[in-house]
């Protein structure tokens, strides 16, 4: 039987990019379901939607949410087998989905990312206490990624619920969706980046609005808690406070980081003992594995 496919597409004040986006999300998912959420005041998308596209299911929250909370809702108010998220600036192109179910067939596979235009798979590893990656180069190939990009992947929906969608603490947003991939990796499914999903994502993003020093403090906060919740590894948690001390007394400043992560502890504190309970697989089994090409075994 044919899977059941639902496009999860959040927005704020993004009438114009839905304009833009929108018919080529329709031009090209033919037979999927949509659920558009729009995260805050309304700026005519219901009106725009209403008229234009009125089978699209249309969620509206009371107030600005954030990303994570937004895409875990419109998650929640789907039943399809599988769901994409895309952003209301990204445009897929013909034929986008189509190595990606192949793919998905896969009982061990839980995402697939796609092949974003300008961008390409994330060379992930371990360097100086953390994470870090760069664009790989190679794009012949389908590989194994550590995370699905939560803005154009598409992603087995029963899986997706066991793991808890994304983790609401990283609201507003920012490394959400590289810390869902690591906890599916951590708990044995596997994500992989697929070369022939072609989408164009433009990148308009509403965070680029924020003040840049707000900006920065959010992206380095989410970073922290990423480390912090989900790296059990004994040998690499030691890495990442030797990369804390040396990094602060460099960079006085980044003190302010660290506390403001340090406020949510106690949540952090719970998941990372959560999944360490979870874990079937190793971080550095994880860090083997990712970047090298995808075979189905």
């Amino acid at each position: 039987m044919k899977p059941t496919i639902d496009i999860i597409i959040p927005s704020f004040k993004g009438k114009k990019l839905l304009q833009r986006h929108l018919p080529d999300v329709l031009k090209h998912s033919p037979d999927c379901g949509i659920i558009v959420i729009n995260d805050g005041p309304d700026d005519g998308t219901v009106e725009y939607l209403n008229k234009h596209f009125p089978k699209i299911k249309y969620l509206q929250n009371s107030k600005n949410l954030g990303f994570p909370k937004t895409i875990n809702r419109g998650v929640a108010a789907s039943k399809a087998d599988y769901v994409v998220l895309m952003n209301n600036d990204v445009s897929p192109q013909k034929g986008y989905l189509t190595s990606a179910l192949k793919i998905l067939d896969d009982p061990k596979v839980f995402a697939v990312t796609f092949n974003e235009q300008q961008s390409s798979w994330p060379k992930v590893v371990w360097q100086n206490g953390k994470i870090t990656f760069t664009r790989g180069q190679d794009k012949n190939k389908a590989r194994y990624s550590a995370w699905a990009s939560g803005g154009s992947s598409i992603i087995k929906r029963s899986l997706w619920n066991k793991l808890g969608g994304f983790n609401p603490l990283y609201s507003p947003g920012y490394w959400e969706d590289i810390d869902l991939g690591w906890r599916a990796w951590k708990l044995g499914f596997r994500i992989v980046w697929d070369p022939d999903s072609h989408v164009i994502h433009q990148h308009e993003s509403t965070f680029k609005t924020l003040p840049q020093n707000k900006l920065n403090l959010l992206k380095q906060r989410n970073e922290l808690l990423y480390h912090w919740q989900t790296i059990t590894d004994s040998n690499l948690v030691f890495s990442h406070l030797k990369f804390l001390l040396t990094h602060t007394l460099a960079h006085p400043g980044y003190i302010k980081v660290i506390l403001a992560a340090l406020l949510l502890t106690p949540q952090v504190t719970k998941n990372y003992i959560k999944l360490s309970r979870q874990a079937k697989v190793t971080d550095r089994h994880i860090l083997k594995t990712v970047n090298t090409p995808y075979s189905r075994s």
